[in-house]
């Protein structure tokens, strides 16, 4: 007999439906301001992005889109481009803009402090324009407790803004000369406007943190001075150590961490001589960033496909000038690349050529400097559990000149300023052990997050770590513990509506478009590659959305098993069944013995989820109304109640 694996839906089925938004690290409602945007309403878009992102507009030029993996548009041909369009609403609504609506003459860190804008911490603070972050902090009473954060990137600067709503006076330290951490050290500044890094921080800073920089963490004070002075302390401070290739030849001259390139490079230090050919090792956008802008304005030539570590070497080092050419030698085979293929066909249009399958076996110098890269071939790069394991072709040596080399095979924190008295437990990763879900570490009142935490991610994974530890921070110092309140509710989608959804609006007319981008032979220095969608585009591109939030809702009371929903459905996502077909859980054994004491006197209908397209058919098929479409809306809600509360 045939059965069929079920399950009945519930509130995490239907949150988790809207993909999207369940796959991003700080929950933003992509199909919020995607939608909006469709719709020409781009102020609420932009509300709908900002409200629980602190980085929205740094996002919509940089993030690396998980939101984009997960869409279910994806399934019928690409993805919704999500990234693009949450940069078009905040390059119009972000803050590039005044309090007037205008935009502002772009001035240098610190002297501008931008407008603040919409925010939804998840404390029971909700957005109503773009000046409710001030709002916002106005009511919150100051609690008196101090807060130290060391290090001033997406982790540190998230945390403080969020403490800052809570009421807490905060600090901020951080080594550099300037904040933004890799925001502003390791991405190239051709990805990301270093004038938008720094209204962003305004925005945050105007909310009362204080800044401190060029001061360091095991070199102007200790952990210890900090936990003495302060009520709690944060630390994320990256992780800007370069992992090793431990191969011979690499404290040769002329070879490079890619870190270090990058920093020197966005930061504007000594000059660097690479020569006329370049090898980048590593396999990510770090390295294909260094390699881009290494070769920037040198000769253009051709290549093929890598990893997203090396995108930002490899890019930073074609534009730096004088360089012939650059080569990115990647263990990976190209059916395994990470890197976004967007970004890795950039690399190759600037002129990044790329090579799949070959593992460093020695640099080779002369003189005491890199002259050479001897590398065999891979035969395959993972085991057979999946592992990082490359296993190499004998006999398989080969040579490549080279005038430098860039390792980009990863990062590692730095921890030298660990003392054993600090109680900081710490991983053989060079990152400290800290706890998932609160963020604390194992010393009594010390937080950390980002990179220094977990290795290198996402921009957005280090706001989401910023968050919870600000959330754990208060939690810590006022004894109050965070509570999530959850609602959710259907509304019915009435038929007049239908034409607005699913394939009755021909959605599958739109294909996916990248942003226009800036051509090879202009990107030189620092030059803007992706140039980002006109108001047209934009508004076409927000429609290819499916409108996850809405799904098919069955009324078994209505229903007269005729069968027409099943028939007019185009992806065969329905299916009428005797319920003694149905193999499942507790639940449904429970559900099948409540409707029908004979279980093959029962039917059912199935819904399978990843094939339905919310086009509605069914719902308008239906000649009893038994079948309706229903939008489904989910908040949760974070408010702290104190310990003696919850104990009453």
């Amino acid at each position: 007999m045939t059965s069929y694996r079920t399950f009945l839906p519930d509130l995490d089925f239907y949150k988790q439906t809207v993909s999207c938004q369940f796959a991003c690290p700080v929950q933003t409602d992509a199909r919020g301001y995607v939608n909006a945007i469709a719709h020409g309403e781009y102020e609420r878009a932009y509300l709908i992005a900002r409200e629980s992102n602190p980085f929205a507009s740094t996002c919509g030029w940089v993030c690396g889109a998980p939101c984009e993996a997960a869409c279910r548009r994806g399934n019928i041909d690409a993805p919704v481009a999500i990234r693009a369009l949450k940069r078009f609403v905040n390059d119009r609504y972000g803050v590039y803009l005044s309090e007037e609506g205008e935009e502002e003459s772009k001035r240098s860190f610190p002297t501008y402090a931008g407008p603040t804008n919409a925010v939804d911490l998840g404390n029971s603070i909700f957005p109503a324009s773009r000046n409710s972050l001030k709002v916002a902090q106005q009511r919150s009473e100051p609690t008196g407790k101090r807060v130290a954060i060391v290090g001033a990137g997406p982790a540190g600067l998230t945390c403080a803004h969020d403490l800052a709503l809570l009421g807490h006076e905060v600090k901020i330290y951080d080594a550099a000369s300037v904040a933004g951490g890799m925001l502003r050290m390791g991405v190239p500044e051709y990805r990301l406007p270093r004038d938008l890094i720094d209204l962003e921080i305004q925005a945050i800073l105007a909310l009362g943190p204080t800044l401190e920089l060029n001061q360091a963490l095991g070199r102007d004070f200790s952990l210890a001075d900090l936990r003495s002075e302060y009520d709690a302390v944060f630390i994320g401070i990256g992780t800007y150590g370069g992992r090793s290739l431990n191969v011979k030849g690499e404290q040769l001259d002329g070879v490079l961490r890619a870190v270090d390139f990058l920093i020197n490079v966005n930061l504007g230090g000594y000059n660097l001589d690479l020569g006329k050919k370049v090898v980048v090792i590593g396999g990510g956008n770090v390295a294909m960033d260094v390699a881009r802008t290494a070769a920037r304005l040198g000769s253009p030539t051709k290549g093929s496909g890598d990893l997203e570590v090396a995108l930002d070497v490899a890019r930073t080092a074609v534009r730096l000038g004088a360089t012939d050419e650059v080569h990115c030698l990647v263990v990976e085979g190209s059916d395994e690349m990470l890197a976004d293929p967007f970004e890795i066909e950039e690399a190759q249009h600037e002129g990044v050529i790329i090579h799949n399958r070959v593992a460093p076996k020695q640099i080779i110098g002369k003189a005491g400097r890199a002259v050479s890269v001897e590398t065999m071939a891979v035969a395959r790069t993972f085991d057979d559990q999946g592992h990082f394991n490359p296993e190499l072709i004998p006999n398989s040596e080969s040579l490549w000149d080279c005038d430098s080399v860039i390792v980009a095979i990863g990062q590692t924190g730095e921890l030298d300023w660990v003392n054993a008295k600090d109680g900081l437990e710490v991983k053989p990763q060079g990152t400290l052990v800290v706890d998932r879900e609160t963020m604390a570490t194992t010393a009594d009142g010390v937080f950390a997050g980002g990179d220094i935490a977990f290795g290198p991610r996402l921009i957005i994974n280090a706001v989401a770590d910023g968050q919870r530890a600000a959330r754990s921070i208060h939690s810590h110092l006022q004894a109050v513990e965070p509570q999530r309140v959850r609602k959710a509710y259907f509304t019915t989608v009435t038929k007049k509506e239908y034409p607005n959804i699913g394939p009755m609006r021909d959605y599958l007319r739109w294909p996916r478009r990248q942003p226009p981008a800036l051509p090879a032979d202009r990107r030189v220095g620092v030059s803007t590659v992706e140039i980002g969608f006109d108001e047209d585009t934009a508004r076409e591109q927000g429609e290819r959305c499916l409108i996850c939030t809405i799904n098919p809702i069955f009324d078994g009371e209505l229903c007269i098993l005729c069968n027409g929903c099943v028939d007019v459905c185009p992806t065969d996502c329905l299916k009428l069944v005797p319920l003694e077909e149905l193999d499942g859980n507790e639940k449904i054994a429970a559900l099948m013995e409540h409707v029908s004491k004979d279980w093959s006197e029962g039917t059912a209908m199935l819904l399978d989820p990843r094939q339905c397209i919310r086009c509605g058919l069914c719902a308008a098929r239906c000649p009893t109304e038994a079948v309706t479409m229903e939008t489904f809306r989910f908040t949760e809600e974070i408010v702290f109640e104190s310990l003696e509360e919850q104990n009453v």
